[in-house]
């Protein structure tokens, strides 16, 4: 288990969680304690990651910037993209 050190921020309290935990800036976690424990629930903001991925993905239907097979083909073709 790994140490990690409380901060003053502010009137508020915060701790620096490594980079491993998966955890990004912006996220929003839950939190809940029991007995001497925290714990910090990424389940939520992990869907919402994944949210923005997926919807981001479809940025390219939504802005009409696709291209037909042919247009695959022209551009792609030296790469062996054909129909």
């Amino acid at each position: 288990m790994k140490k990690i050190k409380v901060r003053k921020i502010g009137n508020s309290l915060g701790v620096i969680l490594p980079k491993s935990t998966g955890i990004h800036e912006g996220d929003e976690l839950y939190f809940m304690q029991k007995g001497e424990r925290l714990i910090l629930d990424m389940t939520e903001a992990d869907i919402n990651r994944a949210r923005t991925i997926i919807e981001k993905g479809f940025d390219d239907f939504k802005y009409n910037r696709t291209l037909t097979e042919d247009e695959m083909a022209k551009l792609l073709g030296k790469y062996g993209w054909h129909k």
